[in-house]
């Protein structure tokens, strides 16, 4: 046994009350479903009763055919109305424990949908995933088998010792012996199940995470050929977790036929001491069969133990995972006013390092860009430039003070306000496996089919998506794949102009399109942003070159700012860039020499 099962861990009570708290939830539903359980049993209670009786007419030879009829007619009424108590209480309480997986998922959804990037940043995608099918899987089957198995097995326990009791105290003291070792096992074997289960939902996530990363990178594997690899990675995480599984099956395949075993020993001392007192006249035939259908009446929550163990086990630990989502309270939190009148930008000494690292991505940049102009953000990879459009809309957390929209600073604006008067076109285009048309929608509620046709000629795609096979209503797949760089980046800032934001953010956005194109789109989005601020960060000079105002970042710190001229004559960092972007293109444009016979 592996070290980690060294120790005994108590089930967390934390865990046990927020499942309480999900059934209270659902009181009335599960009440109605526990009161059609209670008549279940109590009419189950009634067949051994009259089979007693059928048999001692029988053996005493007063039985007739109108008795037995009467007797078969009976039993076959009460089974109908225990079928419609079934009904009943299968519908309240299994769908209540659906209702209760559904509501937890969409709690967690709206929770992982309130926390910041940098949660995303520190836990995978699997994980994340195995909480969403197996934990809640688990939380359901708790809330559901678990509960009704409990509350069957409690009342048919109590019901059938308290008529067994009646019927002979002696007997049903012996039968019951077996029980202290039950609890016994019960104890050994639930803390087994809650710390080998935590094991197998952990390397869920762990192969989880190997599938989505090797299937959102398939390309790149296919490309390198190195499906081979892959394949040991998926072997290795695949194994461990069947192993996993295997070793929590093995509990059950122990734990289950010694529950048995212990109810058929109950079964012998009925045997051996109920057959001898019907041949000494203590009891009849009758009450012993009557006994024996008790007794094994009594057998279901003598096994129900065993699986209503293993289920609140399972259901704990997958709870106790899901509320150390829930308790991960949100990195940033709104403030508590509403959006200010205008769109001006003022940058005020911000330094910034990112959370758990020591690198200073920025330090003391500072710069004022009036609302309605176009902000131009230039630099060599790595110094900054996506960061600082990051911490304008918070998705990551400025110092205080450091940056203001409007002359308010954006710690004390509500998040909906802030990130209102954003439309944002990240580096990585990301586009839904939807149609184009649904694509350049997205986020606004709907629009026409006009409204969405002039977008795209905003963006200079119109007639690249008219001689799509289905037009606007082409799937673009997973992540856009049936498009191009160019193509993906055009519709992402169509959906962007789409929701008429205060301001457009560009991230280099333009950087799969030709120069022609580019320069048609930005003379388009100058007319469009009309009285809107922009910021567009680029590593093209042209793309920037009729900003405002254009600043240079190097290694995180504002190195130069002005105008394009104002930049050329200073003849530093953008004068070289510029310069070289000049050369590149001449190169370009010079026809590559001939040569060789």
């Amino acid at each position: 046994m592996e070290d980690h099962e060294e120790k005994r861990p108590r089930i967390d009570r934390s865990s046990l009350k927020a499942i309480f708290r999900l059934l209270w939830s659902h009181r009335r539903s599960i009440a109605l479903g526990l009161v059609a359980l209670v008549f279940v049993d109590g009419l189950q209670l009634v067949i051994p009763k009259i089979t007693q009786h059928v048999v001692d007419d029988l053996a005493q030879g007063s039985a007739t055919q109108e008795r037995l009829v009467l007797a078969g007619i009976a039993i076959v009424v009460v089974s109908i109305l225990m079928g419609g108590c079934r009904f009943i209480w299968r519908y309240f309480i299994i769908g209540s424990s659906q209702k209760i997986e559904r509501d937890l998922r969409q709690d967690l959804y709206d929770h992982l949908q309130k926390l910041s990037p940098q949660f995303y940043d520190r836990t995978k995608v699997g994980d994340l995933m195995a909480h969403a099918t197996n934990d809640l899987q688990a939380v359901r089957m708790a809330c559901g088998m678990a509960t009704l198995a409990s509350f069957d097995s409690l009342i048919l326990a109590i019901a059938s010792l308290s008529v067994m009791m009646v019927m002979n105290v002696r007997l049903t003291l012996l039968t019951l012996l077996p029980l202290p070792i039950l609890a016994l096992v019960m104890f050994r074997f639930g803390s087994l199940v809650h710390r080998r289960f935590m094991s197998v939902q952990e390397s869920f996530s762990s192969l989880t995470e190997r599938v989505q990363e090797s299937l959102s990178g398939i390309r790149v594997v296919k490309a390198y050929g190195d499906e081979e690899s892959e394949q040991r990675f998926f072997d290795a995480r695949a194994k461990d977790c069947a192993d996993q599984n295997i070793r929590l099956g093995m509990i059950g395949g122990v734990f289950d036929p010694m529950i048995g075993a212990l109810a058929m020993a109950s079964m012998v001392i009925l045997l051996s001491e109920g057959g001898s007192m019907v041949i000494s006249g203590e009891v009849s035939l009758g009450e012993f069969v009557a006994f024996s259908s008790y007794l094994h009446t009594l057998i279901w929550p003598m096994m129900a133990v065993g699986w209503v163990v293993n289920l609140l086990q399972r259901g704990t630990a997958s709870m106790d995972r899901l509320e150390k989502i829930f308790t991960t309270p949100p990195d940033i939190v709104g403030g508590p006013c509403e959006a200010p009148p205008d769109t001006s930008i003022e940058v005020r000494g911000l330094s910034f390092v990112y959370p758990g690292t020591e690198t200073q991505v920025l330090d003391d940049v500072s710069f004022s860009l009036p609302g309605g102009s176009t902000l131009g953000i230039v630099g060599r990879t790595g110094s900054g430039k996506t960061t600082l459009v990051e911490l304008m809309m918070r998705l990551y957390d400025p110092p205080a003070g450091t940056i203001l929209i409007g002359g308010r600073d954006i710690r004390d604006m509500s998040l909906e306000a802030l990130r209102g008067f954003f439309a944002y076109v990240p580096q990585e285009t990301f586009l839904f496996a939807m149609n184009v048309a649904d694509n350049i929608a997205f986020g606004t509620g709907g629009l026409s089919r006009g409204q969405v046709e002039d977008l795209a000629r905003k963006v200079q795609i119109h007639s690249e998506i008219e001689s799509f096979p289905e037009g606007y209503d082409t799937l673009v797949g997973e992540r856009g794949v049936t498009l191009s760089g160019g193509q993906k980046q055009r519709v992402a800032i169509a959906r962007a102009l789409a929701t008429d934001p205060s301001i457009l953010v560009l991230d280099d956005a333009l950087s799969s399109v030709d120069t022609e194109t580019e320069a048609a789109i930005l003379s388009t989005l100058s007319e469009s942003l009309g009285q809107r601020t922009g910021v567009v960060i680029a590593h093209r000079i042209s793309t920037v070159k009729r900003a405002d105002l254009i600043i240079v970042l190097d290694e995180g710190r504002l190195v130069e700012s002005g105008t394009h001229d104002e930049l050329l004559a200073l003849g530093g960092i953008y004068a070289d860039l510029h310069r070289m972007q000049q050369l590149e293109e001449e190169a370009r444009r010079i026809p590559s020499a001939g040569g060789g016979d």
